[in-house]
């Protein structure tokens, strides 16, 4: 399909689902993409898994997972423009529509979503919007009912917020590394980054979408830190009550991250789901 014609698509979308205006969609361009595929090493081609970070996330939250994701799946981590886009564009519903066209131009849908934190919320928005593209979703520490650190971001963070912060999203703390958090430091104190973050937090808080669980029809596997103090336990099972055909696995010593704490636990859970709910191992029966 060509991508004046995806254009008109996802601006069709746009307009029914509302409140969803992102710069490139009004001005009629085609988005950039920064995404990173691996591929399948299992006998059969391997049916695609969409990978989708969090608010503070990058592609590299799946760096430990993705090798393993490829012993099974196709997986495509796909990188939000958050720190790069306009405005507009960092909402969760124009995340969804960026997330849309990325499907539609590579024409894997329907695809396997998964998605941490702000990811999962995005996955959902994107299932709402266009159920045909989705065909089951893995949400993990999922945002889209309440997030504790939505309201914590301070207009000048210093290294101190920083590491207390990144302390709460992971139960081991070699996680939270200088390094690590040098890196968050030089992305917080850059204004325009502070600013889109703050766009893209308070979209999520504002988008509460537990009036419209029980409408997902698709099979949703929940993978939650017992440890997560961002998106608590109570949160995985307010989403496991409200959505009807959802499993849920609960991982000790874990916080808001299981794919980067817990990485071959999180592939060999992702893959049990898959072989029994998606549409291309289901059709090898």
């Amino acid at each position: 399909m060509q991508d004046s014609s995806i254009l008109e698509l996802v601006r069709k979308t746009a307009t029914r689902v509302g409140a969803c205006d992102p710069q490139w969609l009004k001005k009629g361009n085609v988005p950039e993409f920064k995404a990173r595929e691996l591929p399948s090493l299992a006998t059969a081609k391997g049916p695609e898994l969409l990978l989708l970070h969090g608010l503070l996330g990058a592609l590299s939250n799946w760096d430990a997972a993705e090798p393993l994701f490829a012993k099974f799946a196709k997986p495509i981590a796909l990188e939000f423009p958050i720190l790069t886009g306009h405005h507009s564009e960092v909402k969760i519903r124009a995340l969804a529509a960026y997330t849309e066209f990325f499907i539609r131009q590579r024409e894997i849908g329907p695809v396997t979503l998964c998605g941490n934190s702000l990811g999962g919320h995005v996955a959902m928005r994107l299932y709402f919007a266009c159920p045909e593209l989705v065909d089951c979703m893995i949400l993990t520490g999922t945002s889209g009912l309440y997030e504790h650190t939505v309201d914590a971001l301070p207009v000048r963070p210093d290294r101190k917020f920083i590491r207390e912060n990144m302390s709460r999203v992971f139960f081991d703390n070699s996680f939270v590394t200088d390094s690590a958090i040098e890196q968050m430091y030089q992305i917080l104190t850059n204004r325009g980054n502070m600013f889109n973050l703050i766009h893209a937090a308070r979209s999520a808080k504002k988008d509460n979408l537990k009036d419209l669980l029980k409408q997902i029809k698709v099979p949703v596997l929940l993978l939650w830190g017992k440890n997560d103090a961002v998106t608590t336990m109570d949160v995985c099972e307010t989403f496991h009550r409200e959505i009807p055909n959802s499993e849920c696995v609960v991982f000790d010593n874990c916080g808001h991250a299981p794919m980067i704490e817990h990485p071959q636990r999180f592939a060999d859970e992702v893959e049990k789901f898959m072989r029994k709910h998606s549409r291309f191992y289901r059709s090898l029966l």
